[in-house]
């Protein structure tokens, strides 16, 4: 799987609301997440969050890549699914494509997918 852990646990901590909440969903310790938003904070030179006893606030320049992070975890995502003929096999529970018939010999698939709505569109003939 395509990732960077520490984007994947950055936004966790942030949709949370604090580490030791992200680190139950994540299935990691409270210091290993602590540590990766550490180091992301460390590579990018900036403080992303603000700790308090009430949770995490996003700072300014937290805000800020909080929308790059998405954006990166999103294409990472894309790409990964590019890589697999039928995104339904990456998901073997995910329920059957709905076929809908547009006429003149065709038909739509609509399916959902990795977060994303998705449409084949299939020509008879």
């Amino acid at each position: 799987m395509l990732e960077d852990s520490r984007l994947r646990i950055f936004v966790t901590v942030v949709e949370c609301g604090n580490f030791t909440a992200a680190s139950r969903i994540l299935g990691i310790t409270q210091p290993a997440v602590s540590q990766n938003v550490a180091e992301l904070e460390r590579i990018l030179g900036t403080p992303l969050l603000l700790r308090t006893k009430a949770g995490v606030e996003l700072t300014e320049k937290g805000k800020q890549f909080l929308g790059y992070a998405r954006q990166i975890l999103h294409w990472y995502a894309v790409a990964e699914e590019a890589f697999h003929p039928d995104p339904l096999s990456l998901h073997p529970d995910a329920p059957e494509p709905v076929r809908l018939h547009l006429g003149d010999g065709e038909e739509a698939e609509v399916w959902a997918s990795g977060g994303d709505i998705h449409i084949g569109i299939i020509r008879k003939g």
